[in-house]
């Protein structure tokens, strides 16, 4: 947090520096980002991106989109121009926010080659299914996202305060769960990590992250609270399915 020098963001141990929340998910033939937040141009540095094959936004908040501009980076160097999803309030925000993009007068290299797609159901994306999951945050209805590939299934909501009962059925028999569970206290949009534990043990996925935590918890004093079941995740802590 700017200009807090609690135990958190004055810590040494590099599990407890927290970049804002984003996916990167590899398959055999595709490179999936589920969205492009400030810090996006450091954790593809920091942890080796290579390549997007197609980006998922789960909302249009700053904290989750104001690092789009760095995937003409990817659209340069892969010569071509890569799909972007998100429900239709969130691509219409996009190319609002993001305006130059569609222009054609400039140069291939000089803003990011995208394909803004409207997502309202379930998409083939090669050998990846991806199903949006519509789930409360505060007033707003945004999604979170279900991958399904090769016989395994993971689900990824990093900004939630409500799952609704038909998003509920599409979390069974996970491999990965992954939701927000934003700190101790309460919070009105976001689950506090009470709220995430109950709502991950219900789930029963096979493997249980909380995400989108502040510098209100530390990491190993969390772990150990919250116990085995459920894992306290770190950036750059990778996933083999």
């Amino acid at each position: 947090m700017i200009g807090c020098s609690c135990e958190v963001c004055t810590s040494t141990d590099p599990r407890n520096y927290r970049r804002r929340s984003s996916l990167y998910v590899v398959t055999e033939q595709q490179h999936i980002v589920m969205d492009t937040p400030p810090d996006f141009r450091d954790q593809a540095l920091r942890f080796g991106v290579k390549r997007v094959d197609a980006v998922l936004l789960t909302h249009p908040h700053a904290d989750h989109i104001y690092g789009f501009d760095d995937v003409r980076r990817f659209s340069t160097m892969q010569e071509t121009h890569i799909p972007v999803y998100g429900a239709p309030r969130t691509i219409k925000q996009m190319r609002k926010k993001f305006d130059y993009v569609d222009r054609v007068s400039y140069g291939f290299e000089s803003v990011p080659r995208v394909l803004f797609t409207d997502l309202t159901n379930a998409v083939q994306i090669e050998n990846c299914k991806v199903t949006p999951l519509p789930v409360s945050h505060g007033m707003d209805m945004i999604y979170g996202f279900l991958i399904e590939g090769d016989g395994k299934r993971l689900a990824y909501i990093p900004d939630c305060n409500g799952i609704p009962d038909e998003t509920f059925q599409c979390l069974e028999n996970l491999d990965v769960m992954i939701l927000d569970g934003l700190r101790p206290q309460p919070h009105p949009t976001h689950f506090s990590i009470a709220e995430a534990i109950e709502h991950l043990e219900k789930i029963g996925a096979k493997q249980s992250f909380i995400t989108h935590l502040t510098h209100n918890s530390e990491h190993h004093d969390l772990q150990a609270r919250i116990g085995d079941a459920i894992t306290v995740p770190w950036d750059g802590l990778e996933i083999s399915l």
